[in-house]
Formats: structure tokens, C-alpha cells, sequence
């Protein structure tokens, strides 16, 4: 039988209330009748890419999607969770005014007590939005036996150092270690959903997820986190090029002017064709903190706009010509297929 002469992969970046632009990217590709043969997604990008992941085709997934983010806009995912904020504040308090008998020994006693504040797996938010979510449109059989998805992760090194560090790689002082990337079907069953809840932590707003990955087990937060200087963890190539094989990569961006370099893999993966989606005018909306985690309805579909029209104004040749490659390919398995009628009813042709 006739292989697929390519393989495509699909890159779905993170950034929070901005995934809604993936819904258009993955309507255009699916209008092109474009079929996607492995995932990686980074954050929201891991959420949004175990839908594509679980469907039979691009069609599907961008339907769901697009249901998904008609709810989202409906009612915002992000619910904090106001006694476990007011436990923690009064925790931090406490931690700053205790009785000053001992000037010394409170001060060492404020210090420890602020250590163990940023080792602790914190999480402010209410993830019971999301796990309905997850619930009702994500089908873990059909995602078990779906196409290889590969999320990004970062080792967690307790909220408010990840959310601490991120903060000074954002300004450049520091970089933070690279993100992991877990294939989410080599994972035991009941890790899959929780490896894919993990890569979209957000520090502080969501608890880090416990994994066992080669039979330890370690916490991990937001993927996009890692190696922030050129955007490593949140655009997660590697994987597609390393395990999946992948000979195009369509990468979506969601930032202004992202800084990953498309010649560094380039170099390093001569044979595969890197395809960026960047934004052809301004994505940002409200700043990067409402951007990120306000789901405001006017902004998503005006995302879910500008990833269709971005989509259409990259792709559109490449596209065209992924689409006649896809038909060679069905017309090849057809002829295969008659041919192997025919040698099943003793027919040979040489």
C-alpha cells in the first residue's frame, strides 16, 4: 500500500483568551480540507489542540471548537476561588506581622515563613469550569486512539517562584529552563486529562499538576513558561520534529512579533517546511493581563476573525497545494484498494 508522501503538524501556541484565534486558523485549513497528522499545543494550545487531536477530521474538531468558545465567551472560565485567596493573603500577613519581641528571630521567621510561601503549589482559581468543559466536549477514548498529541509542560518549582521567575525572563534579567514535552497518549489513561489541564496552569491562578514521567513523579505547570527568551516551551515545535516526523509544520503564533526563530529549526530540520501564522495586525485587545484571562465575547470573535484571515493570507498557496497532494493521496489508496480486490479474486497485475 501507497504511504502518505508528508506529514503535517499543527503548532497551537498558548495565550490564555487569545486560543480563540486557533478556532478560525483550524476553520480555514478545515474549509481547505487540510488533514493534520500530529498536535502540540502549549497551554490553551493543549487544550484547544486535544479537541483536533480526538476528532476524525479538522471539520469536526473545528465545529467543537467553535462551541467551546461560544460557551467560553458565555461564561468565563476563569472563577477565583475567594477563600482560598483570603486563606492565602491572611497567610502572607501573618506571615509579615508577628510579635515583635524578638526583632531578629522574627525576621528569620518572616523569611522562612515567605520561602515556604514560594515553594507551596498554590492555586487561586476555581478549575471547576474547566473540568465541565473538559467533560462534555472532550472524548478521552477517542483521544487515547486519536492523532499523537504533544503538549508542553514546565517542571514546577512551587507557584510563585514559576510565576516570579516568568515575570523576570519576561524583561529579560533571567531565562527559565526549558518546557518538557509529554505525549499525552504514552501517559496512563487517568494522567492524560491531567497532563493536559497541567500545560495550561497558569502560576498562582491554577495548582500544578502531579505526573509520573518514567516512573517518577513530578508537579508541572503552564508549558509556555519555559525557555521564555525564544519562546521554547510556548511554541512547541520539538516534538513534531523529533517524534512525529513531520515534514510541514504550520506554527501559530499568538503574540505580537513573536520572537521564535523559524531559522534555528530550519538548520537543524533541513527536510521539514516550517509554516508561521503571525498575526497580519495587531492581536493584543486589552493589555496582556485581560487578554489572558479575560474572556470578554467581542474579543473572541474578533480572534476567531483574525486567525481565519491570517490563516487564509499564509497558507493560501500552501494550503492549495497541501489539498492536491491530499487528493493524489485518496485517488493512490483507491487505486490501491481496487488493486487489491482484484487479488483477491485472483486477478494479478505486475
Amino acid at each position: 500500500m501507497t504511504t502518505k508522501p508528508y506529514r503535517v503538524g499543527l503548532v497551537l501556541s498558548g495565550g490564555g483568551a487569545r486560543g480563540a484565534y486557533h478556532v478560525g486558523v483550524i476553520k480555514y485549513l478545515a474549509d481547505m480540507n487540510i488533514s493534520i497528522d500530529a498536535v502540540a499545543g502549549a497551554s490553551i494550545g493543549a487544550l484547544n489542540g486535544a479537541v483536533v487531536a480526538a476528532e476524525p477530521n479538522l471539520k469536526i474538531a473545528s465545529t467543537h471548537l467553535q462551541e467551546i468558545w461560544n460557551s467560553l465567551a458565555a461564561n468565563s472560565p476563569i472563577k477565583i476561588n475567594s477563600t482560598e485567596t483570603i486563606n492565602y493573603i491572611g497567610r502572607i500577613l501573618l506571615g509579615q506581622v508577628a510579635p515583635l519581641t524578638d526583632e531578629t528571630s522574627n525576621a528569620l521567621s518572616t523569611v522562612a515563613n515567605l520561602q515556604t510561601l514560594f515553594l507551596e503549589n498554590i492555586g487561586l482559581g476555581d478549575e471547576s469550569p474547566i473540568h465541565k468543559l473538559l467533560d462534555k466536549y472532550l472524548d478521552l477514548e477517542k483521544l487515547h486512539k486519536g492523532l499523537p498529541l504533544y503538549v508542553s509542560v514546565y517542571r514546577s518549582q512551587g507557584s510563585l517562584n514559576d510565576l516570579f521567575s516568568a515575570i523576570l525572563a519576561s524583561v529579560n534579567l533571567i531565562n527559565t529552563k526549558h518546557s518538557e514535552f509529554l505525549h499525552i497518549q504514552s501517559l496512563k489513561r487517568t494522567q492524560q486529562p491531567i497532563a493536559i489541564l497541567a500545560s495550561a496552569a497558569i502560576p498562582l491562578l491554577f495548582k500544578a499538576k502531579q505526573i509520573e514521567v518514567n516512573e517518577t513523579n513530578y508537579f508541572y505547570s503552564d508549558g509556555g513558561q519555559g525557555g521564555i527568551k525564544n519562546v521554547q516551551g510556548n511554541t512547541p515545535i520539538t516534538p513534531l520534529l523529533e517524534l512525529a516526523n513531520c515534514t510541514h509544520v504550520i506554527v501559530n503564533h499568538l503574540s505580537d512579533g513573536s520572537l521564535w526563530d523559524r531559522n534555528a529549526f530550519s538548520k537543524a530540520f533541513p527536510n521539514t517546511i516550517p509554516l508561521e501564522i503571525r498575526p497580519g495586525r495587531v492581536i493584543k485587545r486589552q493589555g496582556f493581563a485581560k487578554d489572558l484571562i479575560g474572556f470578554d465575547a467581542n474579543n473572541i470573535q474578533s480572534w476567531i476573525e483574525q486567525g481565519y484571515e491570517d490563516t487564509q493570507r499564509c497558507c493560501e498557496s500552501v494550503a492549495r497545494a497541501l489539498h492536491f497532494h491530499e487528493r493524489a493521496n485518496q485517488a493512490r489508496k483507491q487505486r490501491d484498494e481496487a488493486i487489491d480486490e482484484l487479488d483477491n479474486d485472483n486477478f494479478h497485475i505486475d
